[in-house]
């Protein structure tokens, strides 16, 4: 099953990805629990795509194609903008009380994503940015 959504770049567009992806959810056998952790995730990504990636300019848009196989959950964003391969490695790798402690701003987004997909990659193809996150099913 595969269903995807262009919408532009606007923290107001949040809900609208939510409720597109709690749909597409809503009818696999998994908890609410943890369909509630993808939706989580899928908005941190989705966030850190419009503030960071691309100001919040109304005039671009983002991609999310999602896609369910019997073995995973997948969820590719695009075009997110230019994204900082160092303070992205740097973020998987900190410890959430080393960020915590250190009062760092920013930084607990992609630590979130990354604790809760069991897949995560940035890319680049044909000059846009991707993000795909992948959720592996039981």
């Amino acid at each position: 099953m595969k269903a995807n959504l262009t919408t532009i770049c606007s923290t107001e567009t949040q809900e609208e990805i939510r409720i597109f992806l709690g749909s597409f959810l809503a009818p696999i056998s998994i908890t609410d629990s943890e369909k509630n952790q993808i939706i989580l995730a899928v908005d941190e990504a989705v966030a850190n795509a419009i503030i960071h990636g691309n100001e919040q300019d109304n005039s671009r848009s983002i991609q999310i194609d999602i896609s369910i196989s019997k073995k995973s959950f997948t969820v590719e964003i695009s075009d997110i903008g230019l994204f900082d391969e160092i303070t992205k490695q740097d973020k998987k790798d900190k410890e959430l009380k080393a960020i915590i402690k250190e009062k760092q701003k920013g930084g607990l987004g992609l630590k979130l994503i990354y604790s809760i997909m069991d897949v995560v990659v940035f890319y680049t193809k044909d000059g846009k940015s991707y993000c795909r996150l992948v959720k592996m099913l039981k």
